[in-house]
Order: C-alpha cells, then sequence, then structure tokens
C-alpha cells in the first residue's frame, strides 16, 4: 500500500482558486453592459478591465506552475518505478507526526514537519502550506516500508508486508 506520493503532493495548490474566482469576476463585470457598470463605485468601474486581465495573467501563470509541478512528479515517479532512483526498505522506527516546528512571523507563516527512520537513513518530510500529507503521518513504529529516493526528495513511500 502506497502512503506517499509525489505525484499526490503535487495537487494542492492553494492560490489558484480564489485568484482564479476573482480573474472571472472582474472579466464578468468588464464584458457587464455599461448600465450594469455604472452602477460599481467609480473608481472600481475604471479599473475593472485591467485588473480582469492582471488576475488572468496570474492566473494563467499559476495554472502553468501547477502543470509543471505535476509534469515534474509523474517524471520522477516514472524514474523510480523504472529503478532510477536509491531505494530504502527496511523496518520503521523514530516515527515523528507533522508537527509545528517553527512559529511563523509577522509575514511568514510556522513551519511544519515530521519525520522518520528506515533502518539507518532518517527521512525528513516538510509537508506543503495547509496540507497534512505526509508519509510521517502514515507510518508507524515497527511497519515494513520501501522509500524511493531521488536525491534529497521523497518520491515514493511504500508498506511491504
Amino acid at each position: 500500500m502506497i502512503v506517499f506520493d509525489l505525484r499526490e503532493e503535487a495537487r494542492l495548490i492553494t492560490y489558484l482558486y480564489p485568484i482564479g474566482a476573482c480573474a472571472l469576476a472582474f472579466a464578468a463585470a468588464a464584458l457587464a453592459p455599461l448600465r450594469l457598470r455604472r452602477r460599481l463605485p467609480e473608481a472600481l468601474a475604471d479599473s475593472v478591465r485591467p485588473l480582469a486581465v492582471i488576475f488572468g495573467l496570474v492566473t494563467a501563470g499559476l495554472v502553468w506552475v501547477e502543470y509543471d509541478e505535476r509534469r515534474q512528479a509523474e517524471a520522477l515517479v516514472e524514474l523510480c518505478l523504472a529503478g532510477g532512483c536509491t531505494v530504502v526498505e527496511g523496518e520503521v522506527s523514530d516515527v515523528e507526526p507533522v508537527h509545528k516546528i517553527s512559529s511563523g512571523g509577522r509575514y511568514t507563516q510556522a513551519t511544519y514537519g515530521g519525520y522518520f527512520r528506515i533502518g539507518d537513513t532518517l527521512f525528513a518530510h516538510y509537508p506543503r502550506d495547509f496540507s497534512s500529507y505526509s508519509p510521517a503521518n502514515h507510518l508507524r513504529d515497527g511497519d515494513r516500508a520501501r522509500a524511493y529516493q531521488s536525491g534529497e526528495t521523497l518520491v515514493l513511500v511504500d508498506l511491504t508486508d
């Protein structure tokens, strides 16, 4: 059973949805008839079209980043399944589920992370913002697992029997 897959982690974009919704709202307001736009405050009515363009470009950029991240994750998984990654197999120990490592500052978020050990190899995982998807949350001491790693990137972790 796979408990961590980099392809799943690559599906957690957080800013695309609100920015995309704003882009759609501004585009709808920009295409609305003039009599409807006159009901908006004057400053907003004058800036609806530039805002629609700006938010549209930011949305397009976020879509590209998400596509590229997923493509890279799928390529890494394919590489590992073809035997091109480091594989560590053994008994899991020293599991520490994801917890707050550092408190955030005024302009930064808190850092969350967890770790586990397979054999003599320590794997630390820091999930992205607003996510608790981590192998450290699913593994228990004494489980037998196999971890695929490409460089410093943890690609797959699965339980073995």
